[in-house]
């Protein structure tokens, strides 16, 4: 039998000593029978002098020898009995010039402890009372949306205290409430608070406070009183203008290339037009990070997880594996930015069968560079129709299959950018403006002075 060691049997054997021949004392304990599934428990040994050797158990007790073979084996798990006999322990730890090292202390998971509190900087930890109050006890005409956490009701605070306020005093905000049906309610309430407590931008909206109590969750936002971008495309009021959705995509595009290119890439996972939200200005911040994710580390391509997202933006490769890229995100930010360009939907059941899905009836036209057939009829061709026709190349690329092909987040900011400086003039202001700027461009070309010939139309 080898000699015992904390780690397990040693792959050193050695021969019995004639000394573990002799009876034991009169005075030992009397040993546990041997179990049917498990070996028998060390029992402590009274030291022996330090001028003899140590004595072992009795043959009869002893379990078998393992059998080693010459290749090196893994060190096992520490067990979780050990002999007290710190003589013997010392005389075992000799044997091994190479002791194993001490464990790794086990890391430590990132939990809300029971009561809620989380520690982050710069927010409030709300109770229910405040929040009854500062919604008027969560009253059916405060609610200003709903998604699937929950319910979003607004209410009031103190500007600088941000203590319940009653209606119309202090500055409004936005109170997320979970379903407590939502069996998610917990994990994306912790997703909210992991990422929004952390980063700020001015594109992405700001988390003031948050609170669990009762089983419920419940999120403090900044208000944004236009709303999201979704109601704005799909809604039969005033259509926004060209230049409008525009800086709505390129802001959007600064809040997800922030999140890409933070100190651990973030994963969006649900870009779409309801996250969307638009304050007075129409400045565009990203919301809702329940389901946002840190992207791929040491060196791997993505992130293996369970598919959850919306139907119409999510990437086919995530639909497909649950392969989450960085880059998953550009093909959702392809999907809304051809909603901006057409106002549809990207699924509609309503539409004819082959138009349900928006990215497949619109992939052949944006080929072909035919864009301006699918243009949202609302903006009354009031677009330069060349930032148009930029854009849908730009879109084409976001909804590449292959999410390798697809741009990063910076690059399709900088296209952005330069399509925003395109300004040639749409077809129906040039009808309108007629001969007077044939006049002028005669002027400015060399034909003559004014009185010189004409040329041109006359109006």
């Amino acid at each position: 039998m080898g000699n015992l060691c904390p780690g397990g049997s040693s792959p050193v054997q050695h021969e019995p000593s004639p000394a573990s021949t002799n009876p034991l004392p009169v005075n030992r304990r009397v040993q546990t029978p041997v179990h049917a599934k498990y070996p028998p428990a060390l029992v402590a040994i009274p030291p022996a002098p330090r001028d003899l050797k140590p004595k072992f158990q009795p043959a009869e007790t002893r379990q078998k020898p393992r059998s080693f073979d010459n290749q090196p084996r893994e060190k096992t798990q520490l067990r979780t009995t050990r002999s007290v006999d710190n003589q013997t322990q010392e005389k075992s730890r000799s044997v091994d010039n190479n002791p194993p090292p001490p464990l790794k202390p086990a890391e430590k998971k990132t939990l809300v402890p029971p009561s809620g509190k989380i520690v982050t900087p710069n927010l409030k930890m709300f109770t229910l009372a405040d929040l009854k109050t500062a919604t008027k006890n969560f009253r059916s005409d405060s609610i200003i949306g709903e998604g699937g956490f929950g319910q979003v009701y607004k209410g009031w605070v103190d500007e600088k205290t941000l203590a319940p306020a009653r209606a119309g005093d202090g500055i409004p905000v936005a109170v997320k409430k979970s379903n407590p049906d939502s069996a998610q309610g917990l994990h994306e309430w912790q997703c909210e608070v992991r990422f929004l407590g952390k980063f700020h931008h001015p594109n992405l909206v700001k988390l003031l406070g948050y609170c669990w109590e009762e089983n419920q969750f419940l999120l403090v936002y900044e208000y944004l009183p236009k709303g999201s971008l979704e109601n704005h495309l799909f809604s039969k009021g005033d259509a926004l203008p060209w230049d409008t959705r525009l800086k709505i995509a390129i802001e959007a595009a600064q809040g997800l290339n922030f999140l890409h290119n933070s100190e651990k890439s973030v994963i969006y996972r649900d870009f779409k037009a309801s996250n969307i939200l638009l304050d007075s200005n129409f400045d565009a911040k990203l919301s809702d990070f329940g389901l946002a994710k840190h992207g791929p580390i040491n060196g791997f391509s993505h992130v293996t997880t369970r598919v959850m997202g919306t139907r119409g933006y999510a990437a086919p490769e995530y639909m497909a594996t649950g392969h989450l890229y960085v880059r998953s995100d550009v093909y959702g930010f392809g999907v809304v930015l051809l909603e901006l360009l057409t106002g549809l939907r990207t699924i509609d059941p309503n539409r004819p069968s082959s138009q349900q899905n928006l990215v497949e009836w619109a992939k052949p036209v944006l080929q072909k560079k035919k864009i301006q057939k699918m243009m949202d009829p609302r903006l009354e061709q009031k677009y330069p129709l060349l930032a148009v026709t930029r854009t849908a190349g730009l879109i084409l690329q976001c909804l590449e299959a292959d999410p390798k092909n697809r741009p990063p987040m910076d690059e399709v900011l900088r296209e952005l950018e330069i399509v925003r400086t395109i300004r040639d003039e749409p077809k129906e202001e040039r009808r309108k403006r007629g001969s007077g700027s044939d006049k002028k461009n005669n002027r400015i070309n060399g034909y003559g002075s004014p009185q010189g010939r004409r040329t041109g139309r006359t109006g």
